[in-house]
Parts: structure tokens; C-alpha cells; sequence
């Protein structure tokens, strides 16, 4: 089904393991476009030595031309399914070379594929919009080694939900393993990508499983083998033993059962175009998945499901692609009408869905999660520098990193900090001037977070930590449609916090990320306001980090014990800034607006 695998040059970098398969690809290709020309050359002159054959055969009449004739057409087939193989085995080299040219500009934070993910965005979500989970440069460009539309939505499914303790633990194990082959996950891509049409939805699939026919078309399925009659007639009427009107007629009454019931079968075509071809492609998924080397807990639970999937959807696949063919005239008029395709295709559907209908959700689900973990494992095989984090259920938050760093900004620029939190109702405060760190390091802490609760490697040297839920209010904006102003959309945000931190049905504590609180209010207001909001929020189960401008606020917090003061830096130094973005302790001392107003011309008294 697929070539195989390229050489891997074990032990060396991810760039260096990306160079070689994209060389080795390049090479293979070249190669395999010289065998497709040849075998394109053979089938011609194959065709032109069958057509003179049959020309002299049928003008000299000698038995000779005719076998040469025979000949001729044998090896003109025998090279069109060479030159199939051929060509498929030049795509997937071809696909090859896309992986790892896009992998390789992964590493630079450089993304070639077009999906973004903002589809499965929610500004309602409690962290996706703020973090950057979707979008031009997000989380989910990074991850995304999806080739189905089945693993875009899981994988984006997984990157808004926390996974519970015990299928993170499992994933965890899987993305080791995973990760450790990647020739596999790559075989698998390449494969995915031989088809045009695997990204497209199958939603229409998971319905039609799950419809029932309605009773007169059952009924009407019984008359597919009316053609046997009709059949008759036209042999019968051939040998001049009956007249030929009873053979029209029976054509005329195969093409009313037709017309009858071509609302129903029409409204399945039109959900279903090219699905069939959609479903073949994940049929070559599912046998590359029933052979795959795995043995993780992860990987034996779908495996087990799967066994008999491939054949399934094949053929319930090739069921539909045969069902689009009553879209060509010539096809409707010589075989649909005549011999009752469209039932046929119906009774035949309608017995898979009889016998496999039940198992399609989990074959489509193991499909998702293959795609999904692919992401994590590739993901994972890309940052070897990255640690897997250790996950433990507590009650409390507990959130314990050593050079914890921010994943979307590319290696020589970021800075990476310690950070520990322990407990619940603790808030930590942190100030700074503009542009010092502050909201990217809220993001950092969260980003990774987030990916530990996926079952994803971080971008830290250690990582201990509970399960809990993140909450964000970084990016409100105002909304012309809803007439609301950004200052109240943040406190709608801020209503959400506080109602889902006293959600007494809620398991995960709440681990919250505050940026520049209050913004849009004046300075009395704001502090205030915040102190307010971190004093109600310090006996629900929630901790969490607050940046702010506001001085006197980190002054109060240094009063309060669940309250705790950190802050970034920033220093003049011959007139210029410069920054360290380190996290340090206590409030911050220096401020940088004046300095930057002076720097764009703006004179400050």
C-alpha cells in the first residue's frame, strides 16, 4: 500500500532526521518519475501494436495477428497497473518532501499549512482565545500533523479539554512510544495525503448511520430484481418469440420505480458526494493503523476495535463512489435505468449499516486519535529538548516548574523562568513596565499547562503539577454587536471566573490568568476593583497570577499572606531599554513610559 521506509539516520537531531528523509525523498522521486515515464512509454506502444494487430488481423484474416493482438493487450494492462503503482509510490515521495519540508520550517515557528484552527475557537471558552490555542501562530499550528478532518477537530478537541488523570497518564505513555517512530507517522501522513479527499467531513457518515429508512423505501428495495424480468423479455423479444413492447415496458416501469424514489436516494447523494472517496482513504489509514508496532495501553485499547475496520469502510466506501455514478448520463441511461442501480447501491448500504452501523463511532473515533496523537508524538520527536511533565491528582494546585518557556517564541529569543505555586486561594502579583514580560509570561505558565493536560511534552527542564482548570481574561474587547465596551466584557469575564470557581459540581480547581486587571477603568476604580476580586477569590478553590500597573495594589498584597509580589525588570542604560524578562521577587521599581514617550519623540516634563 505504501513504499518502504526512507533510511533514518538514528540518534542525530530532529533537522538533521527531517534533511535526510527530505533528500532521500527528492532522490526516490526522481526515480520514480523515471519509471512512471517508462511504463507510460511501454502502454503506448503497447496500444498502438494492439491497434495495427487487430487492423491486420481483420484485414489479412490470419490467426497470427490476432494472438500478437492478444499479447499486445495483456501487456498494455499488465503495465497500466504497473504505472498505477508507479505513480502512487511518486505521490507518496512526493507527499514525503511536504512533511518534511514543513517540519523542518516548524522548527523555526515558520508554518506552511493554511489551517489555523480559528474554526474551532470560542471567545466564551475559558482560555483558547486568550492563550493562543488557535490562530496564525498558535498552539494548534505547531501540533498539527493532522491530515484528516476526523484528527483537526480531536486534536483541537483535546487542546480545549483537560484530559482526565487516567487517559493522560495513558497518552503520556503512547506519545513515548509514538514518538519513537517516526517513520511510521510519517508513512501514515504520506498516505493520507495520496487522497484528495480525506480532509473532508464525514458528519453525514456518523447521520446516516444512525437514520432508518423509511418503510416504503424498504419496500421498494425488493423491485432491484425486476431487471431479471425485464432481462428476460429483451432475450425473448431478441429470438422474435414475444413481441417487443412487453421488454419497453418494463423499462418504462423500472424508470417510474426510479423517478418514485429519487427524492431519497438524491437528498443521500447530495450529502454524500465524494464520500466515498473519503472513506477509502481512511480505510488505508485503518490497515496502516492495524499494523502498527505499538503496545502501549493507549494504542491496545483502539487497536482492539479496529480489526475488522479497514475491509468495512472499504466497502461501504466504495458502496457510496458507486452510488455518485448515476450523476453521468451515459451510466444512468445504458445501467441505472435498466437494471435498477441506485437500489442495488441502497440495499447494499443499507445491509452494512445492519451489520457495522453500531461499531462506526469507534472506528471513526480510533482514526481521530491516531490523527491526534501523531500531533503529540511529532510534536514531541521535533522538541527533544522538551520533558514529558509529571502529572499527579491533588485537591489543591500544585504547579512546580524549573526554565519554564514559552513555546511559540522561536529558541534564541526566549527567556525562560522558574515558577511554583502551591495551594489554593493564593493569588501571585505581578509588576513591570510595558513591554518587560509580564502578559507573555501569564501565557507561558498557561500555554504549558496546557499542553501538559493534553498528554504533550513541555517546553520546560521539569514540570510537576495537579489537574486543574485554566481561566484567562487577557484579550477582551469591546462588541458593536452586543453594545458592550471592553471594560464590560472584561468584567462579564471576570463574572464567569468567579461563577465557575464557585461551582460547587466542579472537580478541577481554578488556576486563573489576569492580565492588566481592570484596564478600562480609572486608577481608584481599579484598585479597588482588584482588590476586591482577589479578596473573593481567595477562599473559593482557585489560585492563579494577576498583572497590573498598579503599585499600591502590589503594596497591598504585600499585606495579605495569600497574596505574593513578582516582577520583570526593565533599565535605561545610554538611553536605551533593556530588558531581562526574568522573574524576580517583591514589587516592581522602575517604570518605562516616560522613557518610551521620550524615544518616540513625545516630550515628557
Amino acid at each position: 500500500m505504501t513504499t518502504e521506509p526512507l533510511a533514518k539516520p538514528t540518534g542525530k537531531a530532529p533537522a538533521d532526521y527531517f534533511r535526510v528523509q527530505l533528500k532521500d525523498a527528492t532522490e526516490r522521486e526522481a526515480e520514480a518519475q523515471q519509471l512512471f515515464n517508462a511504463l507510460a512509454g511501454g502502454r503506448l506502444l503497447a496500444f498502438v501494436a494492439l491497434i495495427i494487430s487487430l487492423g491486420l488481423w481483420s484485414s489479412a484474416n490470419q490467426p497470427l495477428w490476432g494472438l500478437l493482438g492478444l499479447v499486445a493487450g495483456v501487456v498494455f494492462l499488465v503495465l497500466m497497473v504497473r504505472q498505477h503503482k508507479a505513480k502512487r509510490n511518486r505521490d507518496f515521495l512526493r507527499n514525503l518532501q511536504t512533511i518534511n519540508a514543513d517540519e523542518l520550517d516548524r522548527l523555526d515557528l515558520k508554518f506552511r499549512r493554511p489551517e489555523t484552527g480559528d474554526s474551532f475557537g470560542d471567545p466564551l471558552h475559558p482560555y483558547a482565545t486568550d492563550l493562543d490555542i488557535f490562530g496564525k501562530h498558535s498552539l494548534y499550528r505547531l501540533l498539527n500533523r493532522t491530515r484528516t478532518d476526523e484528527g483537526s477537530r480531536r486534536l483541537a478537541h483535546w487542546l480545549r479539554n483537560p484530559a482526565a488523570l487516567d487517559e493522560l497518564l495513558m497518552r503520556q505513555e503512547a506519545v513515548e512510544e509514538f514518538k519513537a517512530n517516526a517513520d511510521w507517522r510519517q508513512s501514515w501522513e504520506a498516505t493520507a495525503l495520496l487522497h484528495e479527499h480525506a480532509s473532508q467531513q464525514v458528519g453525514a457518515l456518523r447521520t446516516w448511520a444512525k437514520e432508518v429508512m423509511s418503510k416504503s423505501l424498504q419496500k421498494s428495495l425488493t423491485w432491484r430484481w425486476f431487471p431479471i424480468v425485464t432481462v428476460t423479455l429483451g432475450v425473448l423479444a431478441l429470438l422474435n418469440l414475444i413481441p417487443g413492447w412487453p421488454f419497453w415496458l418494463g423499462i418504462i416501469w423500472q424508470g417510474i420505480i426510479l423517478k418514485r424514489y429519487n427524492a431519497d436516494i438524491q437528498s443521500l447523494t447530495q450529502r454524500t458526494t465524494d464520500l466515498g472517496l473519503t472513506l477509502v482513504a481512511y480505510a488505508d489509514l485503518l490497515e496502516l493503523a492495524n499494523d502498527a508496532p505499538y503496545q502501549s495501553r493507549w494504542w491496545q485499547m483502539r487497536q482492539g476495535t479496529i480489526k475488522k475496520a479497514p475491509a468495512a469502510i472499504r466497502s461501504v466506501g466504495q458502496w457510496f463512489a458507486r452510488l455518485d455514478y448515476r450523476l453521468h448520463p451515459f451510466f444512468l441511461i445504458f445501467v441505472g435505468v435498466p437494471f435498477l442501480f441506485d437500489l442495488h447501491c441502497l440495499a447494499a448500504l443499507e445491509k452494512w449499516k445492519k451489520n457495522h452501523g453500531a461499531e462506526l463511532a469507534a472506528w471513526l473515533d480510533a482514526l481521530a486519535d491516531t490523527e491526534a496523537m501523531n500531533s503529540l508524538a511529532g510534536f514531541a520527536f521535533a522538541q527533544p529538548d522538551y520533558v514529558m511533565p509529571q502529572v499527579t491528582w491533588e485537591e489543591n494546585i500544585r504547579i512546580e516548574a524549573t526554565q519554564l518557556g514559552h513555546p511559540l517564541i522561536p529558541r534564541e529569543a526566549r527567556v525562560s523562568n522558574d515558577f511554583s505555586l502551591v495551594g489554593t486561594g493564593h493569588t501571585m502579583l505581578v509588576t513591570g513596565s510595558n513591554m518587560s514580560g509580564k502578559s507573555t509570561f501569564l501565557r507561558t505558565v498557561g500555554l504549558n499547562l496546557v499542553l501538559a493536560q493534553t498528554g504533550a511534552v513541555v517546553c520546560a527542564n521539569s514540570l510537576a503539577c495537579a489537574p486543574v482548570q485554566v481561566f484567562s481574561s487577557m484579550r477582551t474587547q469591546d462588541s458593536l454587536v452586543e453594545n458592550t465596551s471592553s471594560f464590560y466584557a472584561e468584567l462579564k469575564r471576570l463574572r464567569q471566573l468567579l461563577e465557575l470557581s464557585g461551582d460547587t459540581t466542579r472537580t478541577l480547581p481554578i488556576f486563573y490568568l489576569l492580565d492588566e486587571i481592570l484596564k478600562g477603568t480609572n486608577s481608584a476604580d481599579r484598585h479597588r476593583g482588584a482588590e476586591a476580586l482577589i479578596r473573593q477569590l481567595h477562599p473559593l478553590p482557585a489560585s492563579g497570577m494577576v498583572s497590573t500597573h498598579d503599585l499600591e495594589l502590589g503594596e497591598w498584597g504585600a499585606t495579605q499572606p495569600y497574596v505574593q509580589n513578582f516582577h520583570f525588570r526593565s533599565d535605561v542604560q545610554d538611553g536605551q531599554l533593556h530588558f531581562d524578562y526574568k522573574l524576580h521577587e517583591g514589587i516592581c521599581q522602575s517604570f518605562n513610559a516616560s522613557e518610551l514617550m521620550r524615544m518616540m519623540g513625545i516630550a515628557v516634563g
